[in-house]
């Protein structure tokens, strides 16, 4: 789905390109990464511009279940589009994980490379890819009654002690999923629409660690390990991670 327009000269592009993404830096306030990505788009602008009657790129914005974002999309052929794409979230969780209570935040950024096929030139389209995920999923289970339980043994707790949990996704994690939109980028000028749904897949890995002076008291260290593994155990069982995201953008 898009809005055809009549092509731009190439400065004029750029200057739409431009305000496009400062509006995007904006609005996100992560200027920094957001303009390295247009620094990045602008460094192919002259093969596009070497071809008068087409457009090699798309840029455009995505805001899911993946968090806010920013990516790039070129058309090749035979219904083939590829795109790469950066995004971030930043969430406040609770969670209660066998009879400890956690919670923090988590803090997501990701870089996804997806490859589109749209059958017989349509905007529906089958997508591959794979998420890179540099990952900060960061937990705190503190005392509200003075004592933390760990396997069934409860131990005292003092000021700020209590046990820090960090959870990690896979570096890479597979994706696969469906879309309606961003086809014949090459062919048109203007504004286009996306929608995506999917999955990510893989498989979350936590470590618990103590704050100062818990390690030292009696059983501490072993109930925390079985814990440790009860987490885990709970973790293992998540192996798909749904995906649904909405995407506009602008070729140039």
């Amino acid at each position: 789905m898009h809005t055809p327009t009549q092509a731009l000269p190439p400065s004029e592009r750029v200057k739409t390109l431009l305000a496009w993404a400062n509006f995007v830096a904006f609005f996100k306030g992560e200027g920094p990464w957001v303009i390295g990505l247009i620094w990045l788009g602008l460094g192919f602008c002259p093969f596009a511009f070497a071809q008068k009657q087409s457009n090699n790129f798309l840029l455009y914005t995505t805001a899911g279940t993946s968090g806010l974002g920013l990516g790039l999309a070129k058309e090749m052929r035979n219904g083939l589009v590829l795109r790469t794409e950066l995004s971030s979230l930043s969430k406040s969780i609770q969670s209660t994980q066998d009879g400890v209570d956690y919670q923090g935040k988590i803090q997501l950024a990701s870089t996804a490379l997806f490859a589109d096929f749209h059958p017989f030139g349509s905007a529906f389209h089958i997508t591959t890819g794979v998420n890179i995920k540099p990952t900060a999923v960061t937990l705190g289970a503190r005392s509200q009654n003075g004592l933390i339980t760990l396997n069934g043994q409860a131990y005292p707790l003092s000021g700020s002690q209590g046990l820090n949990a960090n959870i990690s996704f896979p570096n890479f994690m597979p994706y696969l999923g469906l879309g309606w939109g961003f086809e014949h980028v090459a062919s048109f000028s203007g504004f286009g629409f996306n929608t995506d749904l999917g999955f990510d897949f893989g498989k979350m890995n936590a470590n618990l660690t103590p704050t100062a002076g818990l390690i030292n008291l009696p059983g501490f260290k072993d109930n925390l390990n079985i814990q440790s593994q009860k987490l885990n155990a709970s973790l293992s069982s998540i192996r798909f991670f749904p995906i649904v995201k909405f995407q506009i953008g602008y070729a140039y």
